[in-house]
């Protein structure tokens, strides 16, 4: 075996430890940067539930009164009384600016008669009423789903949008009045969709929404009670 050849031989195996010691590396550093990227994720998630519970908190706080009440969320309180709600005879969801805005032509998107699509403050203190929510919803053959279900990159308002113009009854839970489940409950009402509200108690009901709807609760067990009975009502009747 000549000289020259063991030194290309060498040569070729120094250059194929080293492709194989930067392609073990890349991918070690991928998976780094996987976990990392999972890890903030979980602590963005973890950082909006803190969020929604502290808002909750507040507004629970200011909602001693309708008037406190109003002052603290005047924004929404007086973008639900200017929407124009539509004829509830209307059988399909109609365009609109606001969708078009959204990327949203309803035309495109059939009503899912199987789902049900709950607004709820994505934090774990109403985690029971979500799943109360999904175990009567499937005895009656729906699919349930709420709006942080879905992985979404960037903003998550048009997911929402769409599942709310796509559902068939869309459930809200007004529990602690969250400025996000009223303002996307404004939009439902505004298309036209049925909406059934939970709420712990009448001081979670702002003046404008009494005439909708509601399930008052204390417990699971009477919730699911009275959201079964909602539900064969709102679909026999519909949003009345």
């Amino acid at each position: 075996m000549s000289d020259t050849f063991i030194v290309a031989l060498a040569i070729f195996a120094s250059i194929y430890v080293a492709s194989m010691l930067a392609y073990l590396g890349f991918r070690q550093y991928m998976r780094l940067k996987d976990r990392e990227l999972q890890q903030q994720h979980a602590k963005l998630d973890d950082f909006r539930a803190h969020l929604e519970r502290q808002l909750m908190e507040l507004n629970l706080k200011f909602s001693s009164s309708e008037k406190r009440w109003s002052e603290l969320n005047h924004l929404v309180v007086a973008g639900q009384s200017e929407i124009p709600f539509e004829d509830d005879s209307a059988p399909e969801v109609q365009p609109s600016l606001f969708l078009d805005s959204h990327g949203i032509d309803p035309r495109k998107l059939t009503t899912d008669n199987k789902l049900l699509f709950v607004l709820t403050p994505f934090h774990d203190d109403l985690k029971d009423e979500f799943e109360v929510a999904v175990s009567v919803g499937s005895e009656f053959g729906f699919k349930v789903m709420r709006g942080d279900e879905k992985a979404s990159h960037g903003d998550i308002f048009p997911q929402l949008l769409k599942m709310i113009v796509s559902a068939k009854i869309v459930i809200a839970n007004i529990s602690g009045r969250n400025p996000n489940v009223f303002y996307e409950l404004g939009i439902a009402h505004a298309i036209g969709k049925p909406v059934i509200l939970l709420a712990h108690s009448e001081s979670d009901v702002p003046f404008d929404v009494r005439s909708k709807p509601i399930v008052f609760y204390r417990s699971n067990e009477e919730l699911r009670e009275k959201l079964s009975k909602m539900l064969v009502r709102t679909l026999i009747l519909g949003d009345r």
